[in-house]
């Protein structure tokens, strides 16, 4: 694998700095194991080292260390078979490896059962997965929930685990191949986890999966969560994700919980700390919610003032969160932000992140302008408060990753939006409207 070192232009008042972009698959995915193997003997698999990996094992004969680095396996029948091991880092896939080990005296590669079809699918998508079909092989196919087949492609929409068995028709020797197939962009709900759905700052809660048995569990959650126990300790607001996954069938199945702050109301103008005493001139990091830009944004289309904010206002508002974002290129200042706030019906993860961003640039620049002071009271947050997502510190680094993270293909959108909401709402930024 070669190595290929890409830089980013980072640029904060006028003063462009190239920085490094993160490398991901820190070594080649190579899994260590040996060639062959007796009838029911234990041998063990290792895949690559790397800092923060995760790993998940996909195979015949593998025991209930399927997410371990290294894995034992034992194989009851004679073939050739082929392991898969899925390396990711902070819940993102970032390389597949293989290993093929000849079982009971079997020789030869699993190239007769090589499985050609994309390793990821939308929700509600379908793939065709397809053996080789040279003609002198027979397939049988397995899969999650009961799945059989016996031609040589199939079309599947299902998540899990796929096996293909190929026997010779002149030398009756067998081979699997393993595919493992994950359906992203879909949750089944709550699933029976258990826990409260709120926490206090500063306090901690335990979440638990559902116990079943022969079934690993991986847990993704707000500030770059993981755990892979099925039950976690958790001491922020967020959404926690949870992968439940059947070593033997290898089927998925993901289910979150929301946590929410207890002490924090619905409404504009209960943010924590919100003070609420005109008399008071001082406002450090006093944001305003996504309901407030959208509803400000949407009805003010006349010249009078509305929330303190002017025309003008709100087309200045606009322009500078243009100039502030690569992300955003509007034509028409106002109408390019209004549809930001207001995507529409189509509402998928990464338009739900690109509105928060929004409403999270509007905050900084009128804070910047010194807008829609309303008895001492103005709408803005102080670039140098604290952060912790992604490597930013402060929400100055938070808008070039949410920038970058908006422009690139994928990302995690659900913890980045789950950031972006809780400063937009007061929450986890520090002292507030103080």
């Amino acid at each position: 694998m070669q190595k290929v070192t890409i830089r980013i232009l980072l640029c904060v008042a006028f003063t462009c700095l190239a920085v490094p972009a993160p490398s991901f698959a820190q070594t080649s995915c190579n899994v260590t194991a040996p060639s062959s193997a007796g009838v029911n003997q234990s041998f063990t698999l290792c895949g690559p080292t790397g800092r923060g990996y995760t790993y998940e094992w996909y195979g015949p004969g593998l025991g209930s260390n399927g997410g371990a680095r290294c894995v034992s396996a034992s194989v009851a029948s004679v073939g050739t078979f082929e392991f898969l091991l899925v390396v990711k880092l902070n819940g993102t896939e970032v390389d597949r490896c293989t290993k093929v080990v000849n079982i009971g005296g079997s020789t030869g590669g699993a190239g007769s059962c090589a499985i050609t079809g994309p390793t990821s699918i939308d929700a509600g998508a379908s793939a065709q997965l397809c053996a080789p079909n040279d003609g002198i092989h027979s397939y049988t196919w397995t899969g999650p929930n009961g799945f059989t087949a016996t031609s040589a492609c199939i079309t599947v929409g299902e998540e899990g685990t796929y096996f293909l068995t190929s026997r010779n028709s002149f030398t009756r020797s067998t081979r699997q191949c393993t595919h493992h197939l994950t359906v992203t962009g879909q949750t089944n709900g709550n699933c029976g986890i258990t826990g409260p759905t709120t926490i206090t700052e500063g306090s901690s809660v335990q979440l638990c999966a559902p116990s079943e048995y022969n079934t690993s569990y991986r847990w993704t959650g707000p500030q770059g969560f993981t755990a892979s126990t099925r039950c976690l300790t958790a001491d922020a607001a967020g959404t926690y994700v949870v992968t439940m996954r059947n070593l033997t069938s290898g089927q998925s199945e993901r289910c979150s919980q929301t946590l929410d702050f207890s002490n924090y109301g619905a409404g504009d103008n209960q943010n924590p700390g919100d003070n609420q005493n005109a008399d008071e001139a001082v406002w450090d990091n006093c944001p305003r919610n996504l309901q407030f830009w959208r509803g400000a944004f949407g009805n003010n289309q006349s010249g009078d003032a509305t929330n303190g904010l002017t025309q003008a206002d709100f087309q200045t508002i606009a322009r500078r969160v243009d100039e502030r974002s690569t992300y955003f290129n509007w034509s028409n200042d106002l109408v390019g932000l209004r549809q930001a706030l207001s995507p529409g019906q189509s509402l998928t993860r990464r338009k739900q992140v690109a509105r928060q961003y929004a409403t999270l640039l509007a905050n900084i620049v009128t804070g910047e302008l010194n807008l829609g002071l309303q008895g001492g009271q103005g709408i803005g947050l102080d670039l140098n408060t604290s952060v912790n997502y992604g490597g930013a510190t402060t929400l100055r680094d938070l808008i070039v990753v949410a920038d970058r993270m908006l422009r690139a293909n994928r990302g995690n959108y659900s913890k980045l939006n789950a950031t972006l909401t809780a400063i937009n709402s007061g929450r986890g930024i520090g002292s507030v409207c103080e």
